[in-house]
């Protein structure tokens, strides 16, 4: 991951919140028990905040399990020395096994060669490789059907080198609706899955479903692990998500309403203050022009680090805890924004894309909303290029591992 000796060196950057991850991880213990393994989702880089800081902070904050996606970042948890289980919720392909027998990973399984092979690795290195097989239950994802889990489940029993230790499924829609009938229908028949495993003679020590949504609506979805990806981070599954909690509470005068910290801020520099007289256009395409003498803000990103084109003439950045406009497009490595009505605005000073200036916030629920996609979206699509530092204190005063530098937006 490339990184600068300190935030002031960089012309912009992402700050991962250590309050916010200990906060979020203490609230989802509590809500999952100490029984139930807490395992969150680093994935596509922890959902664009940072594979290494964001799993080194869960582990200390008390996560047991690590989940990815693909072997590669099971490869690059190891090499940063985290120890921690971690389970790979993606596809595995025969190729690959040698990387899982050699990360020590777990595996979903739902292809016979890809077990031969998972088995073969797992032998030369002495270790076994646990598998969960992947129930089909109405995604249509990843995953097989009841019959051919049952038959897979039966071949592993016989391979040295694997360890049948689970079998999860995937819910379809229980983000997007608050009518979650199909949801449960799923949760059932993976229930019936594990009796069928068993009247087969197969023992299941693990079934796991939960992703977050399921995880702050039903207890009952917890079973032996939850697998929590967008929470994590301190960020809503969906609306009706929230909706849904919502009604709960106020329906049945209780339920879990969970406090979620967002993780991330996202922050970059002004390198050019400039005024633009009233008839002038800005940017490509000359989709913006000025009514009023202005004076406008360069800022060193664009769509390449992830600034989204769809921003343009839409959405707002905080400076000096006010929010300025974006004018024009937004270029690959550029952008503007309107400072005409802030004071004293100079070279150097921080303009925040994602995050909280002052009493001011742009969230990724509202950059989503103004792409017309998701906030899932938003954050894991910031570019790699954008180095992570983890900060802490609720306010992101401190920057850890420098402890000569703090953070101050005016």
């Amino acid at each position: 991951m490339y990184k600068l000796e300190s935030i002031e060196q960089e012309s912009s950057w992402c700050e991962v919140s250590r309050y916010a991850i200990k906060s979020n991880v203490d609230m989802l213990r509590k809500r999952v028990g100490k029984d139930v393994i807490l395992g969150v989702v680093v994935k596509a880089d922890a959902f664009g905040h940072g594979i290494l800081p964001c799993a080194k902070e869960f582990i200390a904050a008390g996560v047991d399990w690590l989940i990815v996606n693909f072997a590669y970042e099971a490869k690059i948890l190891r090499q940063a020395g985290i120890d921690a289980p971690i389970y790979i919720c993606g596809n595995v392909s025969a190729s690959q096994a040698p990387i899982i027998a050699q990360t020590k990973a777990r595996v979903v399984l739902y292809d016979r060669e890809v077990a031969l092979a998972l088995d073969r690795a797992a032998r030369e290195v002495g270790q076994p490789i646990p598998v969960h097989i992947k129930i089909e239950t109405g995604t249509h994802r990843q995953g097989v059907e009841l019959d051919e889990a049952i038959e897979l489940a039966k071949l592993v029993s016989t391979l040295n080198g694997l360890v049948l230790e689970g079998i999860s499924t995937h819910y379809a829609d229980i983000e997007d609706t608050t009518d979650h009938s199909f949801a449960r229908q799923q949760l059932l028949q993976l229930t019936e899955a594990k009796k069928a495993f068993l009247e087969a003679g197969l023992e299941v020590p693990m079934v796991h479903s939960a992703n977050s949504a399921a995880t702050i609506l039903w207890q009952e979805t917890h079973g032996s692990m939850v697998r929590v990806g967008i929470a994590a981070y301190g960020l809503w599954p969906s609306t009706e998500t929230y909706a849904t909690v919502l009604q709960t509470y106020a329906d049945r005068g209780e339920g879990f309403i969970p406090n979620l910290q967002p993780v991330l801020s996202w922050r970059t520099r002004i390198v050019q203050v400039k005024e633009v007289p009233a008839g002038e256009y800005i940017s490509y395409g000359r989709t913006f022009r000025t009514t009023y003498p202005m004076r406008i803000a360069i800022l060193p990103l664009g769509y390449h680090e992830g600034y989204d084109r769809r921003l343009s003439n839409l959405a707002h950045v905080l400076i000096k805890g006010t929010r300025s406009p974006v004018r024009g497009r937004v270029c690959m490595n550029m952008m503007m924004v309107d400072v005409s009505h802030i004071r004293d605005v100079k070279v150097g000073d921080v303009a925040t894309l994602l995050g909280r200036d002052g009493e001011e916030r742009i969230s990724a629920e509202q950059l989503a909303s103004w792409m017309g996609t998701i906030n899932y979206e938003v954050v894991s699509r910031i570019h790699s290029s954008q180095p992570r530092f983890v900060v802490s204190g609720e306010n992101h005063s401190e920057v850890v591992g420098f402890p000569s530098l703090t953070y101050s937006n005016h």
